[in-house]
């Protein structure tokens, strides 16, 4: 193999590590729990190789899209052992950011990696695994190895890969059920609403305070006066807003404005949670 050859095989290790880079976009946005999501992505660009002493340094750049997130760039490094012949074994880090610029992911493409030219030297054949090692945004949590095939064109100076896998991610915070009303309407020790429902899980009360007086917003984790306090807002004045968010399960919740006497004058209510 000639040592222009060996480093068009060798740069078939930056287009891996993009592939890698493109897949873990497809899992941005996740909304659900931690899952197993299922996806494919696609991948084009140009990737330049140095070779020293057998050593091949690689550098790539492609775009592409994937599964959920659509247009993204990545970027890649890598290195091949390009004594071993004809199959460059490589090995590369890299990281890939959305077009949007929200949501980051790295990976390292893993050993056995490799990169065959044909006899002709003009085409090279990549199959690989990239390990997802970390994100932000959406991907701060996403992990999982990813399997990675593709096609180097030598004359043409391109690459085109296709990866597929599963990727496991943590599913964003639940949003919570917001709830508003006002407290003290007309000036009376009451808030506006007397019962509220919510589904079970995350529950938001809002209570703009609308009286002269000063009040706020708490649950009880029962229905009755004696049961505990679970959360509590802030006391504020006229035109400010007392707020809380629990996570609740099923039954019946007091909220009630904890400044002292007005439970028991009457500013309380009863959350259903379904």
């Amino acid at each position: 193999m000639t040592r222009t050859r060996i480093a068009l095989v060798a740069a078939t290790s930056a287009v891996l590590a993009m592939t890698a880079l493109g897949t873990g976009i497809a899992l941005a946005d996740t909304t659900s729990p931690a899952a197993v999501v299922p996806f494919t992505a696609k991948y084009a660009g140009k990737a330049t190789v140095k070779v020293t002493n057998n050593v091949a340094d690689i550098s790539a750049t492609g775009t592409g899209t994937a599964t959920i997130i659509g247009a993204s760039t990545v970027t890649g490094k890598g290195k091949g052992d390009a004594s071993r012949q004809p199959c460059v074994p490589f090995t590369g880090t890299g990281a890939m950011t959305a077009s949007s610029g929200s949501t980051a992911l790295s990976f390292a493409v893993v050993p056995g990696s490799t990169g065959c030219g044909d006899e002709s030297g003009n085409v090279f054949s990549i199959i690989g695994r990239a390990k997802v090692t970390g994100g932000t945004g959406s991907l701060a949590k996403a992990s999982g190895t990813l399997k990675i095939t593709g096609v180097y064109d030598r004359g043409a100076g391109t690459f085109s890969i296709k990866f597929t896998g599963n990727l496991t991610t943590a599913g964003a915070t639940p949003k919570a059920t917001v709830l508003r009303i006002s407290g003290g309407p007309r000036n009376k020790l009451a808030f506006s609403k007397k019962t509220l429902s919510a589904s079970a899980g995350r529950v938001t009360i809002v209570m703009k305070n609308v009286s002269a007086s000063p009040h706020n917003i708490a649950i009880r984790n029962g229905a009755t006066a004696k049961s505990k306090i679970i959360a509590k807002g802030k006391v504020v004045r006229k035109g400010a807003v007392s707020k809380v968010t629990v996570t609740l399960k099923k039954g019946r919740y007091r909220y009630v404005c904890t400044v002292r006497g007005h439970e028991a004058a009457g500013m309380w209510g009863i959350l259903v949670v379904k």
